[in-house]
């Protein structure tokens, strides 16, 4: 599925899609990747953080923004985490970096 995570063009009743898909499937929670960039975003009740990417280069690196233009890889041993996080409801612990989102839930 994709999701509009910033453009006006997708809102409902002035709520972002990606942040209506949260409570519509998630009881507030999404986990969605910007494939621009290919960061992982969390949305969590009102709150929106970075997780990282579970996409890596030839070095185990990170290509935020994809700057580089270097082929990347799904980091099986990211994704795993990524998933456990998701299943244990542990993101609270390990995103220290959130921002208050416009759609306050």
């Amino acid at each position: 599925m994709f999701l509009c995570m910033r453009d006006q063009c997708c809102k409902e009743q002035s709520i972002l899609e990606c942040v209506q898909h949260s409570v519509d499937c998630g009881a507030g929670t999404a986990v969605l990747l910007a494939v621009n960039s290919s960061l992982v975003i969390v949305i969590n009740g009102s709150r929106a953080g970075i997780w990282g990417s579970v996409y890596l280069d030839s070095f185990g690196e990170e290509d935020r923004d994809l700057r580089r233009g270097k082929p990347l890889y799904l980091s099986a041993e990211r994704y795993n985490l990524l998933e456990q996080q998701w299943v244990n409801h542990s993101f609270d612990r390990t995103i220290k970096k959130w921002i208050w989102h416009m759609d306050n839930l």
